[in-house]
């Protein structure tokens, strides 16, 4: 292993000469490789916590348990990972309080969603009227303007994105980053001869 050596100062290959087993953690024999050296270094174990995240997807919740180490500092938005689902933290209670990020010991509930899918929310204009939709897609998948996609068996042309802090005229936006898209159905017109 390598680390800093007390007596030389060097980072160096280290020999571990012998190593014991403690309450918390493991007392190593180490002698250094660069200057001969040899001392004894204990190291922490590291502490992990179960910790409770009302996970959801939809209009369903439920509770489920994740494992992490005590010292990690969790924040809202970040991805992590619950049940093998990538999921996203939208809350976190700590100490009886809605906090941004806390370290995991002390944390009380984890709030997170399912995001290794996302709804898309899009609003299609079928002449006079304004009809809402719902698609499942993939967090990174990106929607452009002037893209056509298929909603319910009907073809619409995207001309505005609604992401969190403003319209899209021009360019897109990652399925994760859209509030709504806004599309104009596009009338299939049949040939007649």
């Amino acid at each position: 292993m390598k680390l800093v050596c007390p007596n030389c100062n060097q980072e160096s290959e280290h020999e571990v000469l012998s190593m014991k087993s403690m309450k918390n953690g493991v007392e190593y024999t180490l002698k250094c490789k660069n200057c001969g050296y040899v001392y004894k270094k204990y190291v922490e174990e590291e502490k992990m916590k179960e910790l409770k995240v009302v996970w959801s997807w939809r209009d369903k919740s439920e509770v489920r348990k994740i494992v992490k180490l005590e010292e990690d500092i969790l924040s809202v938005g970040e991805e992590i990972l619950v049940n093998n689902i990538n999921s996203q933290i939208t809350a976190i209670d700590s100490g009886g309080k809605r906090v941004k990020k806390a370290k995991v010991k002390d944390i009380d509930t984890l709030w997170a969603k399912r995001f290794d899918r996302v709804i898309v929310k899009i609003s299609v204009n079928r002449g006079s009227k304004t009809v809402p939709y719902e698609i499942i897609s993939h967090p990174d998948e990106e929607f452009y303007i002037g893209d056509i996609i298929e909603v319910n068996g009907h073809h619409a042309a995207i001309h505005k994105i609604k992401v969190k802090e403003r319209f899209i005229t021009r360019g897109g936006a990652r399925a994760r980053d859209i509030v709504r898209i806004y599309a104009k159905e596009i009338r299939e017109v049949s040939g007649r001869y």
